[in-house]
């Protein structure tokens, strides 16, 4: 029997949501009909839930799609709320993440859906194969890292695809431009909904930290492939908002869901030191930088709190999720947006075939 067949007999049924915010017609059109023809035989609800775009898009959407519901918000919330507010609409058993920058591959929702419905219960989502669509044959995330140094990062980004992540494999994370997860995992009881303290961002690490540190785990399906332009709705909006963002929420992230709290100190010493250095020395992104600190130290009293409460919940150290990022490295500028070229990326890139070569050859 195929996937297909498999599917239809199982009564498959996934929860779609996307977060819009101001996305082109012509962008959004292209995820919205690539979901709608790669459903085949699942029964699959679509969310659109909507930041106060205002730009007619939501009723545009109605009248072109009625199959898909539209959530209308009175302001932009961000991601992590937005996401919050569709998942209450759900009562499929998975969900769709995927962002409006990005297009199905006629079989890639299939694929997830028989990985991750045969994985255990255990798993808590599935990666699949992140292509650029604007850099062909580049590769945009098979999942995500997270390092010891607390800067998360997209598995395989910037690399020439030659297979190297073509095995199914154990990640940290998975990256929520492109994802399918269990729904009854954003139950308060277990590993809870996406945090809204990020407007942007990084949400998505959190809420895998979180799910890891429970004893649940992530599996790539490299077959289910996934178009996406990088940053293709928030590469309009200033470097310096941009810059803000990530190192706030790279500190939050830290704070919030690392095990250890000396690591913790010392990563959050390390990046507000660099960030002094940036302002007192360097003089760039001035206003930003104090943005940053100054948030982060009104926020550190709650998230001092929300880490207590998170470590009462937790089963299993980080120890093996910073095993993970070991040979990782990110290769892509995130100004320009352009894979990054070093030779660096090409000699990881084959020491990645070889190590895959050697696997397989035992």
């Amino acid at each position: 029997m195929n996937i297909h067949n498999q599917l239809q007999s199982s009564g498959t049924s996934v929860g779609c949501i996307l977060v819009n915010y101001r996305s082109p017609w012509k962008m959004l059109t292209r995820c919205l009909n690539s979901i709608i023809g790669s459903t085949g035989g699942i029964s699959c609800s679509i969310i659109l839930v909507d930041n106060a775009s205002g730009d007619g898009v939501p009723e545009q959407v109605r009248s072109e799609y009625p199959e898909v519901s539209v959530i209308e918000l009175e302001r932009n919330y961000g991601f992590a709320k937005a996401v919050n507010h569709g998942l209450m609409r759900l009562s499929e058993p998975y969900v769709l993440l995927l962002n409006t920058d990005a297009i199905l591959t006629a079989d890639a929702l299939e694929l997830m859906i028989n990985v991750l419905e045969s994985a255990g219960e255990d798993c808590a989502g599935v990666a699949p194969k992140m292509m650029s669509s604007s850099h062909e044959g580049i590769i945009d995330a098979v999942g995500t890292v997270m390092p010891p140094t607390g800067a998360p990062f997209n598995r395989g980004i910037g690399q020439c695809d030659l297979g190297q992540y073509d095995d199914s494999e154990n990640v940290a994370g998975v990256c929520f431009g492109a994802t399918l997860l269990r729904r009854d995992l954003f139950e308060p009881e277990r590993v809870g909904a996406l945090y809204e303290g990020y407007f942007l961002y990084f949400e998505d690490s959190d809420w895998c930290m979180r799910a890891f540190s429970q004893g649940y785990r992530f599996i790539t399906v490299p077959e289910a492939v996934v178009l996406h332009m990088h940053s293709g709705i928030t590469r309009h909006a200033s470097l310096e908002f941009k810059y803000g963002l990530i190192e706030l929420n790279t500190l939050m992230v830290v704070t919030r869901t690392f095990e250890s709290r000396l690591k913790t100190a010392r990563i959050v010493l390390s990046r507000a030191t660099r960030l002094l250095a940036r302002t007192l020395i360097r003089r760039r992104f001035v206003s930003a930088n104090l943005r940053v600190m100054a948030r982060y130290l009104s926020l550190l009293p709650r998230l001092l709190r929300e880490r207590r409460q998170l470590q009462r919940r937790r089963t299993v150290g980080d120890s093996e999720l910073f095993r993970m990022a070991a040979g990782e490295d990110a290769f892509f500028d995130t100004v320009t947006y352009q894979p990054d070229r070093r030779l660096d990326s090409l000699i990881s890139t084959y020491q990645r075939l070889q190590r895959r070569q050697r696997d397989h050859e035992y």
